[in-house]
């Protein structure tokens, strides 16, 4: 079903950056491209950036800035998603925001025990059951890595997505075998890969390694979607002082220069194929080495790069929505999580991930995207802002009732008290009902939901030819792991 409410309505909308700003990032950028250039081992996109003017010595790629102008120019400003039954779910344009989970944590977080274990097979179908029921969490994605299967763990991950949910979802992949493989199981749902392509059920995630080095892997995935017009994106992952400068201003400049070498690639192996545009910087923190998901710094890039995407590329964008650096679903996850989704919510970037994110990412927690879900609901009420006309200003009434008037019971106040927004975790009670439920917390009450969702909740099945073909899909590509493992 499509979503509704998702549109940044407020009268201002978050931005951080002016229209000259962002065009002296940009033309930074194309200097970097220009003068460093990007390292590329493959072949096949090294012969296209030649025959398109690079100049190209040995692995390395120089990007005149005319090809990226180029480039920009044939991207699509929109992308439709539709969900498992073809029915459109998300329009990819704008300030049109949605959120999503992150993926490949090596861990999920055990509220009982306050341990984190190794994700399982069965932790991807509960999580995906979660995400389904959760009616603020718009897309999947795969959660966590799946070790049983060492060769084809991505293409089992979105498996069990397919089975448990009919949300769009934004999937990871090895190589072109992997993405192709999950492409097909597309196909399966869909009826055919003309169907697959024309109402679009994934986006790839897909990303570089800073600074500037574009593995074989991710250039070959990026061109296997543009080849077959799949929606991807190609975000830098960019820690501040580790694979990126010390400073936001410079890093911004950093991630466009390797953001839009991934577009030159895409829309030259097919222009016009959909790509999503944007990254993700964090700044290093020197005591522990690791990246501060929800630091001042990081949440006001997360802003920045969608801003230059919308405003200055027209292209769709991607962002956080909900990560943070806590390593159990406690206050500190709840707060830094909180300040990430509603800073981009607020900015309007299309795609907010990594809901459910702790540990820097390490850690996946139930519980705290059950908590995110009602914190998410809280900020599209804010997003959807007033609307003055006849009707909500209430001249009338305010007439009506007067001076030491009662408001309780007019038509009015009942016609428009269900409009107001209502928790689903958080407590409203006063003392006395908090404590005659159980004395909850946020997080226990959140558990509950997990417990409850994982044992009753039964996600909408695949149709036995749909799960037949998918299977025969994992057969194979077990058998083709195995024997390439073997050699």
């Amino acid at each position: 079903m499509r979503k509704e409410n998702i549109k940044l309505n407020a009268a201002s909308p978050l931005a951080f950056l002016t229209r000259d700003e962002m065009e002296l990032i940009h033309s930074s950028a194309l200097e970097l491209l220009q003068d460093v250039g990007a390292e590329i081992p493959h072949k096949g996109a090294l012969e296209m950036l030649k025959n398109a003017g690079c100049y190209v010595k040995r692995k390395r790629a120089h990007i005149p800035a005319h090809l990226v102008e180029w480039a920009l120019k044939q991207a699509p400003s929109r992308i439709i998603l539709y969900d498992r039954d073809g029915d459109m779910a998300m329009d990819l344009s704008g300030r049109n925001s949605y959120f999503g989970t992150g993926s490949d944590c090596c861990n999920l977080y055990d509220f009982d025990t306050r341990t984190h274990h190794t994700f399982t097979e069965q932790d991807m179908i509960n999580g995906a059951k979660i995400c389904d029921s959760l009616p603020n969490i718009d897309f999947l994605m795969c959660l966590g890595l799946m070790y049983m299967y060492p060769g084809t763990s991505y293409e089992h991950q979105f498996a069990s997505m397919l089975r448990n949910t009919t949300k769009p979802m934004v999937v990871t992949a090895a190589d072109r075998t992997s993405i192709k493989n999950i492409a097909e199981m597309v196909a399966v749902v869909r009826g055919g890969m003309e169907q697959a392509i024309n109402k679009p059920l994934i986006i790839l995630y897909d990303e570089p390694t800073s600074p500037f080095h574009h593995t074989f892997e991710a250039v070959d995935k990026l061109i296997y979607c543009a080849e077959n017009m799949l929606p991807t994106n190609y975000a830098p992952a960019i820690m501040m002082g580790g694979t990126g400068p010390m400073t936001m201003e410079a890093c911004l400049i950093q991630c466009l220069a390797e953001c839009l070498t991934g577009l030159v690639i895409h829309q030259l192996a097919k222009p016009g194929a959909p790509f999503v545009f944007g990254g993700c910087i964090t700044n290093m923190d020197m005591k522990c080495t690791q990246p501060t998901y929800s630091s001042p710094e990081s949440n006001m890039c997360y802003s920045m790069i969608p801003q230059i995407g919308r405003e200055l590329y027209r292209l769709p964008t991607w962002g956080m929505g909900g990560a943070c650096g806590s390593k159990m679903p406690d206050a500190q996850a709840v707060a830094e999580a909180t300040q990430q989704a509603y800073i981009s919510g607020l900015s309007g970037v299309n795609l907010c991930h990594d809901v459910g994110f702790m540990n820097y990412g390490l850690t996946y927690s139930f519980e705290l995207l059950v908590m995110m879900d009602d914190v998410i609901s809280q900020l599209r009420r804010v997003m959807g802002g007033v609307n003055m006309n006849n009707e909500m200003m209430a001249m009338d009434v305010i007439k009506k009732v007067g001076p030491k008037g009662y408001f309780l019971s007019d038509k009015h106040t009942l016609t428009h008290m269900k409009e107001m927004w209502e928790p689903r975790v958080q407590d409203r009670n006063d003392f006395n009902r908090w404590q005659s439920l159980g004395s909850t917390s946020m997080e226990e009450r959140a558990h509950q939901i997990v417990l409850d969702t994982i044992a009753n909740y039964v996600p909408k099945p695949l149709t036995d030819k749909q799960e037949a073909g998918i299977q025969e899909i994992l057969e194979r590509a077990d058998a083709e792991s195995k024997i390439k493992a073997e050699d």
